[in-house]
């Protein structure tokens, strides 16, 4: 089931460097405390960082999230985020991006995993690790140059459920197949693809 967009960017907020079933622990917590994100977003920076304090930076979250869902507030006269829905994936991120703890992959998985289903390319460590390996990005590339250079790469007629498919794909691949230490190239679907397999090879 698709999250609303103000609670997937809760999750986004409360989710970074954090495991999935931790962060999906804790957002069910918030939401068996808080009646609504109005609530959350009233409560002491303290209680919040104490209810999320199994995640990663939990101190630095609360401040960023409670700071989020008042700038939202501010900026719509309401905790709403529907202003997006008309709004390009380009536009989407811009304004995203403005809130504080707000990343590319945070902001596209507002676009791309929620209601709202843009199709925005999250690029989470698992891709940025096979898109590097595959030569498609520098080994250096970040998050939002990944962003711009893969999502063109895409082909024009996939849809949000698409993009989404091909991200959850990817991060499979680069968990099972190719993680950061010893990644199993042999019987690997890309490796006539992989500038590294190549390399390894010529060695």
């Amino acid at each position: 089931m698709l999250l609303d967009p103000v609670s997937q960017l809760v999750m986004g907020l409360i989710g970074g460097k954090t495991r999935g079933d931790i962060s999906t622990s804790v957002f069910r917590a918030l939401k068996g405390r808080f009646r609504d994100w109005e609530s959350l977003r009233d409560a002491p920076v303290q209680e919040i960082r104490h209810l999320i304090a199994p995640v990663t930076f939990a101190e630095v979250k609360a401040r960023r999230l409670k700071s989020a869902l008042q700038m939202v507030t501010a900026s719509q006269g309401a905790l709403t985020l529907d202003l997006l829905k008309p709004m390009s994936v380009s536009a989407s991120l811009n304004w995203l991006e403005k809130l504080p703890g707000v990343g590319r992959k945070t902001a596209a998985t507002v676009l791309n995993f929620s209601t709202l289903r843009k199709p925005a390319l999250v690029i989470d460590t698992h891709h940025l690790r096979v898109a590097r390996r595959l030569g498609l990005i520098r080994q250096r590339a970040g998050t939002v140059e990944a962003f711009e250079q893969l999502s063109p790469l895409l082909p024009q007629q996939w849809g949000a459920p698409n993009v989404d498919s091909h991200h959850q794909l990817i991060k499979r691949h680069g968990q099972r197949q190719c993680p950061t230490r010893w990644p199993t190239c042999h019987g690997c679907c890309l490796a006539d693809l992989c500038d590294t397999y190549r390399a390894t090879r010529r060695v």
